[in-house]
């Protein structure tokens, strides 16, 4: 019963993919590769209610998923590697040149940053004088809730690139990526400092559970001629 169940899964993948499969379909399939004689789906299903998203399933610490019911050391390693080999391709590599002037690319390469993260975290990004990227570093990390952004690191950060502009970026890991009026006071804040040295803001990106909110695509922000950038 179980390998007739798990040959279904496995063609509605071959035919369409991931999108064929719900979460708890593609954890389920994923777990039939380390346990080949057990149904796999009341696992998924504890492992997806135990860590709230597939995501967080597969970035999660390999030996804390040890410590769940029916999941051994090889089960953990392939979940691990997984998630690792996600989050590897999910960020390009530095010696490529990346551009950001797209605000779709910029949106995305934030949300690779932000790849199972469980906690608020602050990435400065910096551009070049064309936006292509030149360092993304990660200035803070803070609590479920809340982090604090400091402008001054923030033009540190971009000082010591040598950046003409960058691209300010934090996670909400509750699910909405709507900027809170503190979220846009600290923008404006930012803003102020960067513009003394002439370096320019070129986004505040927020991400939150499967989606991106970008202050300059939602006029979340009005800054001198009415966008981030002077």
């Amino acid at each position: 019963m179980h390998e007739g169940h798990r040959e279904r899964l496995r063609k509605s993948y071959l035919a369409a993919g991931g999108d064929a499969l719900h979460d708890h379909q593609l954890l389920e399939l994923l777990l039939t590769y380390s346990i080949p004689r057990k149904d796999t789906n009341p696992l998924a299903h504890r492992l997806l209610k135990a860590y709230g998203s597939l995501e967080k399933v597969l970035s999660a610490d390999p030996r804390e998923l040890m410590g769940q019911e029916g999941v051994g050391e090889s089960t953990a390693v392939l979940l691990s590697l997984v998630g690792t080999a996600a989050e590897r391709c999910l960020i390009p590599k530095q010696e490529k040149t990346v551009s950001l002037a797209n605000p779709a690319a910029a949106a995305e390469y934030c949300r690779g940053l932000f790849f199972g993260a469980r906690y608020e975290e602050i990435y400065v990004i910096s551009l070049d004088a064309k936006h292509n990227l030149i360092h993304a570093d990660k200035v803070a990390s803070g609590t479920l809730n809340e982090t604090v952004i400091y402008p001054r690191l923030v033009l540190e950060c971009a000082l010591r690139h040598g950046a003409a502009s960058i691209i300010l970026s934090h996670n909400h890991p509750s699910g909405d990526p709507k900027p809170s009026g503190e979220d846009i006071g600290t923008t404006h804040k930012v803003y102020e400092a960067l513009n003394t040295v002439g370096i320019a803001l070129f986004d505040h990106i927020i991400v939150g559970r499967g989606s991106v909110f970008s202050m300059v695509r939602n006029a979340a922000v009005e800054l001198g001629t009415g966008t981030l950038c002077p």
